[in-house]
């Protein structure tokens, strides 16, 4: 069983490095040909299951990377959800929370902040614990998820019993990440792929 990991491709708040949650943030027109590119990568694979997280930004990427595919549209996928912080920079941030943003900022886990109603970093990762149970439970040989790098790296720090935020695994914009259940346990197979085959 296979599950591969698609992050949607940069969006307006990525391109200026602000903070967005599940706010409605459109992709850019690199994020367009970034998930263009994906969809190359991806030509000739079938799935039994297309997940999509329900965030704008992973639905519009959903739609070029496979454009004649039927979705299944999923909460548990959706990025952390710091959208009290939507379209604050991490200088804007640091001003009211010089103290506390930094270390919040390392562990992507800002629901230490005052006053903000964020998502924990321990729920995002219950999420992604649930979301790989589901996928297991499903039957399907190869699913595919369009989703977000926190929930991406949360998938990975459960298979590798490690923090979200270390190691500090990398996920680019439109990049592919291929998990693999084998012998009842999930495993990393490829990661963070943007170019050549998977």
């Amino acid at each position: 069983m296979e599950l591969y990991l698609i992050r949607h491709g940069e969006s307006e708040a990525n391109a200026l490095d602000l903070h967005s949650g599940w706010s409605p943030v459109d992709l850019t027109e690199e994020g367009r040909a970034q998930a263009r590119g994906a969809h190359e990568l991806l030509a000739g694979a079938v799935f039994d299951r297309i997940y999509v997280s329900d965030v704008k930004r992973a639905q519009q990427t959903a739609r070029i990377v496979f454009p004649e595919a039927e979705f299944t549209y999923c909460t548990l996928i959706r990025e952390l959800d710091n959208t009290a912080m939507r379209g604050k920079s991490a200088q804007d941030m640091l001003k009211l929370f010089p103290d506390k943003y930094p270390a919040c900022r390392r562990a992507f886990d800002y629901a230490p902040l005052t006053g903000l109603d964020c998502e924990s970093g321990a729920h995002l990762r219950s999420r992604a614990a649930a979301f790989l149970r589901l996928v297991r439970d499903s039957g399907c040989e190869r699913s595919a998820a369009v989703c977000h790098a926190g929930f991406i790296r949360a998938c990975a720090a459960h298979i590798l019993d490690t923090p979200t935020h270390n190691p500090p695994l990398v996920c680019m914009n439109a990049s592919v990440s291929v998990l693999m259940f084998v012998r009842e346990k999930w495993r990393v197979k490829a990661w963070n792929i943007t170019g050549g085959l998977l």
